[in-house]
């Protein structure tokens, strides 16, 4: 499971929390550009990741979001046709799941991350897939 070496997830989770590029090098105490090429290689990593998993179990993307971290596809579970909505989780790596209802730890998640304001299945849904 893809996880983002320790300092490059600090520096993404903190900019996905919504702060700016400087803010996060003086909180580090590391260059601008230090926080550039971090971002950078995370979206890089992130990307590869889902569109990794999409190609294993043969879903088709629908929307990625490396910021943020999540991804929508579309695929077969059991000869039906779902939704997969996939996440990374910092510390833990990417975790799927299929069709519209989440746990309570992954409607969580999605407050922390700026996806929605409150923990709402049918929020997040409704920012997942816009």
């Amino acid at each position: 499971m893809l996880r983002l070496p320790e300092g490059m997830e600090r520096v993404w989770l903190m900019k996905a929390r919504g702060m700016r590029e400087v803010e996060i090098a003086d909180a580090l105490g590391i260059s601008r550009q230090a926080v550039n090429k971090a971002l950078k290689d995370a979206r890089v990593k992130l990307f590869e990741a889902f569109f990794g998993l999409a190609e294993v179990f043969s879903w088709e993307v629908v929307r990625v979001n490396a910021e943020k971290g999540f991804m929508v596809a579309r695929g077969k579970c059991l000869d039906r046709n779902v939704r997969i909505y996939a996440f990374y989780f910092p510390g833990k790596g990417i975790k799927a799941f299929f069709g519209g209802e989440f746990p309570g730890y992954v409607l969580e998640h999605a407050v922390e991350m700026g996806i929605t304001r409150k923990p709402d299945s049918d929020e997040l849904i409704k920012a997942l897939e816009s």
